[in-house]
């Protein structure tokens, strides 16, 4: 359950094609928004949102509040004004993305009241006519700042990866990681070719909306989130597996390539390229610590821009 305001960086970064049925109006708008979010139609969430710049990370979080309006909650919609508070949120965080905040004249509000009555939360969302019709709006990465992005060399993004430190297994934090460790070769060694195979058997359980293939495809964190009971030990619905998968696929890395890395320990740095669910093209380094037999994510200095036509 969220109890946060997902209209700030989440989605002020989505540019889709016209919606079949524009908004004529905010309450319109607000009244489209509930019908999808509760039938967890996220092909019709899509043209409500203007998210085409939007990196991966805010389609999850949209999309993931479509999800769980249509499974784990109950969730109403109402308009309202946008505060000077949330106007000030927006511009904070579109400096901190080197962004650009969005025009807003209001928000969508939803209230989130678990299906369990375990717990209650809000999103507020804010909107803006967009051409004809009444949409989400949220960050947006100008021209500029998307060249910067596809600019940035995996040499630079890894300099500035270790100068922050990585932690060792006794949890100090070594700014000389990097003059302790060794050396991969170019495909990543064990690390870079356990990470590949993984994350093409996750691609491959997306396609096939398999959330089994998911769950066993070698991550510690995928037997979690794709797990096929609760928490409770009773079964979780196969159609609220495969949402969840659909969902979490928007930021998954797909078409990892391995350009070389370090390792000390148990823990491994690959510098990478790759694209995510969204199509966006991804490099940089990523950090790995293994546990048993699989490498897990913990950590990496990212970026991510729209792929070239």
């Amino acid at each position: 359950m969220k109890h946060t305001t997902l209209g700030l960086a989440l989605l002020a970064l989505l540019a889709s094609s016209a919606c079949s049925q524009a908004q004529s109006s905010p309450e319109a708008l607000a009244k489209a928004v509930q019908t999808a979010f509760s039938k967890g139609d996220f092909d019709a969430a899509r043209k409500l949102a203007d998210i085409e710049l939007a990196p991966a990370q805010l389609h999850f979080f949209y999309f993931d509040a479509v999800r769980e309006c249509a499974s784990e909650s109950v969730c109403s919609t109402s308009t309202a004004a946008a505060d000077a508070e949330l106007i000030t949120r927006l511009k904070e965080q579109a400096a901190q993305m080197n962004a650009e905040a969005p025009k807003v004249e209001g928000t969508i509000k939803i209230e989130m009241k678990a299906k369990d009555g375990s717990s209650s939360g809000k999103m507020e969302m804010p909107y803006a006519k967009v051409g004809n019709a009444y949409k989400l709006v949220s960050i947006a990465y100008p021209p500029t700042e998307i060249a910067r992005l596809k600019a940035t060399s995996s040499e630079s993004l890894l300099k500035e990866f270790f100068s922050k430190g990585i932690r060792d297994s006794k949890g100090e934090l070594r700014t000389d990681w990097e003059t302790v460790a060794t050396k991969l070769p170019a495909d990543g060694g064990e690390a870079g070719k356990a990470f590949v195979e993984q994350t093409r058997k996750m691609s491959a359980a997306v396609d096939a909306r398999d959330p089994d293939a998911a769950m066993n495809s070698g991550s510690q964190m995928a037997r979690m989130i794709y797990r096929d009971k609760g928490w409770d030990d009773k079964p979780i619905a196969l159609a609220d597996r495969q949402a969840k998968l659909r969902v979490q696929a928007l930021r998954m890395l797909r078409d990892v390539k391995v350009s070389g890395g370090y390792q000390f320990e148990d823990a491994a740095v690959l510098l990478i390229d790759a694209r995510d669910g969204i199509g966006w093209s991804v490099r940089g380094p990523i950090l790995l610590t293994k546990d048993g037999e699989a490498w897990d994510k913990a950590g990496d200095n990212l970026v991510s821009f729209p792929a070239s036509p």
